[in-house]
């Protein structure tokens, strides 16, 4: 026998289930001895037998006993985690989470709002900009029409080869939205970025006459897009940071020059 102590009132799901019933799978009965309980009941009970409630509720005022930051809390609840000091790192993780992947929570709604007051001004600012590009996403999103969507982990039908090619270029725009982002943060770090303009030759042999030319000296299959200058502790690092930038990702090359120091 399998007892549990769900209530008709936690959920619609819960408020359709029986006090008892046989398992799909071999010789078990779930029991439900509380199901008709009210939310009093249970605490009376619980008094009555002379133990102290779990501290998620006698001391955080919690209304469930979850993790910490559950995706099934609700907002007072999110809120009363907060408050509790030794959640602080814990909670500055996972709005960092938010920010480096541009999605929320709970759906619409944000950890981040939870407690501001909890963030630096660096990561305020990083959750802003999460929240635009999760914007800008969904309306990208939302031009795919309803037939062509994922139901329950499966498409509804094979699709065409011409809607295969229309959903590719919604993957290609929400990935260069996010490289565009990465830049962005790139250039609030520090780094120097441009546009390339037309290239000019100029040669000044025997520092006797200038000469100029129109053009590239180097050639090159793709066009040279732009430039930037950064900072990076090593080559590794330098690598990591322009791989997702959007030439990077774009199918396109990024070329790392490193600067050496003059002796």
């Amino acid at each position: 026998m399998n007892v549990t102590g769900i209530r008709r009132q936690e959920s619609a799901a819960r408020a359709k289930a029986t006090i008892y019933s046989h398992a799909k799978t071999g010789n078990l009965i779930d029991w439900r001895p509380i199901l008709e309980w009210t939310e009093q009941e249970v605490f009376s009970a619980i008094n009555a037998s002379g133990m102290a409630c779990h501290p998620a509720y006698r001391c955080f005022g919690m209304s469930r006993v979850s993790c910490r930051f559950c995706i099934m809390s609700s907002l007072p609840d999110l809120a009363a985690a907060a408050r509790q000091p030794e959640a602080a790192p814990l909670y500055r993780r996972m709005v960092t989470l938010e920010a480096d992947s541009g999605f929320a929570f709970q759906g619409g709604r944000w950890l981040g709002d939870i407690a501001p007051d909890l963030l630096d001004a660096d990561l305020r600012d990083r959750l802003a900009r999460a929240k635009e590009i999760a914007a800008i996403r969904s309306s990208i999103e939302a031009t795919i029409p309803k037939n062509m969507l994922y139901v329950k982990g499966w498409p509804t039908r094979p699709l065409t080869d011409e809607e295969a090619v229309f959903l590719a270029g919604i993957r290609q725009k929400i990935t260069a939205l996010k490289a565009h982002a990465h830049d962005a943060t790139l250039q609030k770090d520090g780094a120097l970025m441009g546009i390339a303009g037309a290239p000019v030759q100029v040669r000044n042999p025997d520092a006797a006459q200038v000469e100029t030319a129109n053009g590239p000296f180097m050639t090159s299959s793709l066009p040279v897009a732009g430039f930037a200058i950064i900072e990076a502790a090593d080559l590794a690092e330098a690598i990591d940071m322009v791989s997702r930038t959007p030439c990077a990702v774009a199918h396109g090359v990024v070329e790392v020059w490193p600067l050496e120091q003059p002796s």
